[in-house]
C-alpha cells in the first residue's frame, strides 16, 4: 500500500515547485499564458459518486496572438494534467504558451484526478466524460461550441502520467483529435502494487489513434511505466530490444522515446525526466525544467519538436541533429 501513496504523493508535488517553473514560463514559453487572464467555462465531467457525466468541472481557455494568427477560428489544443495536478499549474501553462505560439486556442482541463482507481474501468469513463464528441457538455463539446474554434480543423492534445492514459484514449471518443503527445504513461504498471498489472484499454488494439499520429515518451527509470513493453504496446511500434528511440516508417515522425538517466542533467529519468528532482529520484516530480528538455532544447525527447510535431497535426517531425 505504501507504494500507491508514494504514487499520488509524487503526482501532487507537481504543485510545489510553482515557484520554480513560473519563472521560466514567460521567459520561453511564449509569454501568452503566463501573462493573460483565462477565459474560463464549464463541462459536465464523469463523477465517481454516480457513475454519471455530472459533476462540474472548470476549462481554460486561450486565443493565439490575432496579430500574428488571424482572428480565428483556430484548430484546438488541450491539456489533460496527471493525477493531483491542478489543472491551470504553471506545468500546464508551459504547454498551453507552446501552442498558444503554434496558434492553437488552448485550454486545460480539470477533472476529477484525486480519485485512488486506477484501472481502465476509471480511465475509460473519466476518458469519454471529457472527450466524448456526441455530448454538447463534455469538453470537448464545450469547446467546439466556442466560435473561435475551428474543431473540424484538428483537436491535439497532450496530457503526463494519468493525464496520458487519458489522452491515449480521446480518439476512441473524440474523432476530431488528430495527434496525440502522451508523457510518462503506457499499458502496464510495474512495481505498483495493490494497482492493476496490465492496462488493455491503453493497447494499440484497443485504441483509435493511428501509431502514425501518437508519441509516447517515458523515462528509463519510470518506477510506474518504465520499460520498452510500455511504450511499444500503446503505440504499436516494435523496435530492437535495448532501442531506446523508435519511429514511424511513414516518415510523419510519430513514434516512441525511452529518455535514458544519463540524458538528464542529476543522471535521473524517472516519472517526471522532465525535471530535474532536488534530490534525485525516480518518483520526484519537483525541481526545474530540464535543460535538454525546456525550451531552446532541439532532442528528440525536448518539448519544443515535439510540440512542433504536435502542431503539424503529427504528420512532421524536425528529427535531432544529434541523433538524440
Amino acid at each position: 500500500m505504501k507504494k500507491v501513496v508514494t504514487l499520488f504523493v509524487c503526482l501532487c508535488a507537481l504543485t510545489a515547485y510553482a515557484a520554480d517553473v513560473a519563472d521560466v514560463v514567460g521567459r520561453y514559453a511564449g509569454g501568452r499564458g503566463g501573462g493573460l487572464t483565462p477565459i474560463t467555462i464549464t463541462y459536465q465531467s464523469y463523477n465517481p459518486a454516480d457513475g454519471q457525466n455530472d459533476l462540474t468541472q472548470n476549462i481554460d481557455y486561450y486565443l493565439p496572438n490575432s496579430s500574428k494568427f488571424g482572428n480565428g477560428p483556430y484548430p484546438v489544443f488541450m491539456y489533460i494534467p496527471a493525477t493531483y495536478e491542478p489543472y491551470n499549474s504553471p506545468l500546464s501553462l508551459i504547454f498551453i504558451n507552446q501552442m498558444l505560439a503554434r496558434g492553437f486556442m488552448s485550454a486545460s482541463v480539470q477533472y476529477m484526478n484525486t480519485e485512488s482507481q486506477q484501472n481502465c474501468t476509471e480511465y475509460t469513463a473519466r476518458a469519454q466524460g471529457i472527450f466524448d464528441a456526441t455530448r454538447a457538455t463534455s469538453a470537448v463539446g464545450a469547446l467546439c461550441s466556442i466560435s473561435k474554434a475551428n474543431c473540424s480543423k484538428g483537436i491535439v492534445d497532450t496530457g503526463i502520467s494519468q493525464g496520458a492514459e487519458l489522452v491515449i484514449l480521446s480518439a476512441n471518443y473524440a474523432p476530431q483529435v488528430k495527434a496525440v503527445f502522451a508523457l510518462s504513461g503506457g499499458d502496464n504498471f510495474i512495481n505498483v502494487a495493490p494497482l492493476p498489472g496490465t492496462l488493455p484499454c491503453e493497447d494499440k488494439a484497443n485504441t483509435r489513434i493511428p501509431s502514425n499520429r501518437l508519441t509516447l515518451i517515458d523515462g528509463q527509470s519510470d518506477p510506474y511505466f518504465g520499460g520498452q513493453s510500455n511504450v511499444q504496446g500503446p503505440t504499436g511500434l516494435t523496435c530492437a530490444p535495448g532501442t531506446f528511440q523508435c519511429w514511424s516508417p511513414d516518415g510523419s515522425g510519430a513514434g516512441w522515446y525511452i529518455v535514458q538517466n544519463s540524458q538528464n542533467l542529476v543522471n535521473m529519468a524517472g516519472h517526471c525526466y522532465f525535471f530535474d528532482g532536488n534530490p534525485p529520484s525516480p518518483y520526484a516530480c519537483t525541481g526545474t525544467p530540464d535543460p535538454s528538455w525546456f525550451t531552446p532544447a532541439t532532442n528528440n525527447w525536448s518539448l519544443a519538436p515535439n510540440m512542433d510535431w504536435l502542431a503539424s497535426f503529427g504528420t512532421h517531425r524536425n528529427f535531432s541533429p544529434n541523433g538524440q
